[in-house]
């Protein structure tokens, strides 16, 4: 039957979302393992979840240079044979390093599944940090850094770090070129010897995932006896109390201002969070929001402004992030609390209201689109300690969330009082 392309598609909300749950599983040594046996291609994806990031390094940047250089070389095997043999065998490798994990991942062909594994099991457990390319990471990275200097944006997220967290604690130091020079081999040992160790490893393993792969994992991973205890990564939690105000970094010739504001606020715990999540997303948190339709689309002093509710171990912030011409810096910032006020000021539209759960309902349901979305939101579930039932309560809450609630959640935890703004640039 022929398609009428003059009438326009029925529509229909989105309703009962519901997340496929891990197979729990646990290896011959006790290494815990969440398997997401989904999907229809036969292709898979590892995740090697260790505790220790960016809170536990000795030194800015040393879990960074950790987690990218652990596949540039292993006992047996150099940096070009490790990249020929994933070449060959059409996989693909990355690695990050977060506040509390570092995080290896490997896509794979399930044909090729056992060829990669062992390859894979050495970069983790066996690299060697090679002082050459050691040597061209810290050039790329001071290189890197020097362009970032003469970015605002780079500069008020920097700055906003320093002043939010301390001086003192990881998560607030801003590397320089003598810091990132004076890294040494020894020290990415350190950290790997501390922290990337099986003891301190939780698996996630996702795609079209059968019985024999398990068993090859299981040969490769869980047969190494286990001598070190899993460790905890050190707190997010800022060193400092926390100060609001206006602070600049001033760059003379810069031609836009970039703004970082954050609010300090309530835990992922706090059973007024998930309401709060739905409040910023109004706020800020997607295009036809409150900041964009009114700094964007009226205004037209950006082109682009978000808020977030950032929820960490131990802390949690809204953040507020834009860049204008230098002329509208006050302006972009007095709308933003003429923003916050109005939601604490007037009941929320249900129009706008629906927009809203309309969109966060789809952003959920994209979670459980494919394996590799599930794994994205596991592997956040375990680096971000995120409740088992902490989807189904997102789901509950923004089906049920009223705008008289929206309006004392805006009370509460919008005060624009409590910003600490920095503003990159100029302020005028």
């Amino acid at each position: 039957m022929a398609l009428d392309r003059s009438k326009r598609p029925e529509t229909h909300g989105i309703s009962g979302i519901e997340i496929i749950k891990p197979e729990q599983v646990t290896f011959d040594n006790g290494i815990p393992v969440n398997v997401i046996r989904m999907g229809d291609t036969p292709v898979s994806r590892l995740d090697l979840i260790f505790e220790g990031g960016r809170c536990d390094e000795g030194k800015p940047m040393v879990s960074d240079f950790t987690a990218s250089l652990m596949r540039e070389g292993t006992a047996t095997r150099t940096a070009e044979e490790i990249a020929g043999i994933l070449d060959f065998y059409g996989s693909w490798m990355g690695s990050e390093s977060s506040a509390h994990n570092t995080t290896l991942s490997i896509y794979s062909l399930n044909r090729h599944f056992k060829d990669i594994i062992d390859v894979f099991a050495e970069i983790a457990t066996k690299p060697v940090f090679p002082e050459k390319e050691l040597d061209n990471m810290k050039a790329l990275a001071a290189s890197r850094l020097k362009n970032n200097c003469q970015k605002v944006s780079y500069l008020a997220s920097a700055e906003f770090q320093k002043r939010y967290y301390g001086d003192t604690h990881n998560l607030g130091k801003r590397p320089d070129e003598e810091t990132i020079f004076s890294i040494t081999r020894d020290e990415l040992m350190n950290f790997h010897r501390e922290n990337i160790c099986l003891g301190n490893a939780k698996i996630v393993i996702s795609g079209i995932v059968d019985d024999n792969m398990l068993s090859i994992l299981n040969n490769s991973f869980g047969q190494t006896s286990i001598t070190k205890h899993a460790s905890k990564s050190q707190s997010d939690k800022p060193h400092k109390k926390f100060s609001p105000g206006t602070f600049t970094v001033e760059k003379s010739d810069a031609v836009q201002s970039a703004i970082k504001i954050g609010i300090p606020t309530i835990l992922r715990t706090h059973p007024d969070y998930i309401p709060l999540r739905i409040l910023v997303t109004a706020l800020g948190g997607y295009f036809g929001s409150r900041l964009m339709q009114n700094i964007r689309e009226e205004k037209g002093y950006t082109y682009g402004i978000s808020a977030l509710l950032i929820g960490m171990r131990d802390n949690s912030c809204i953040t507020i992030s834009s860049q204008c011409a230098t002329a509208y810096t006050k302006k972009v910032i007095e709308e933003i609390c003429n923003e916050m006020r109005k939601l604490q000021n007037a009941p929320i539209e249900k129009d706008e209201l629906e927009r809203v759960k309309s969109y966060m309902r789809g952003d959920l349901a994209k979670t459980t689109d494919t394996p590799f979305s599930l794994a994205d939101y596991y592997c956040a579930s375990i680096t971000n300690n995120i409740p088992e039932n902490y989807f189904r309560c997102q789901c509950e809450t923004i089906d049920s969330i009223t705008p008289d609630k929206l309006q004392d959640t805006a009370k509460k935890y919008l005060d624009c009082e409590q910003m600490l703004t920095v503003v990159a640039g100029l302020l005028k």
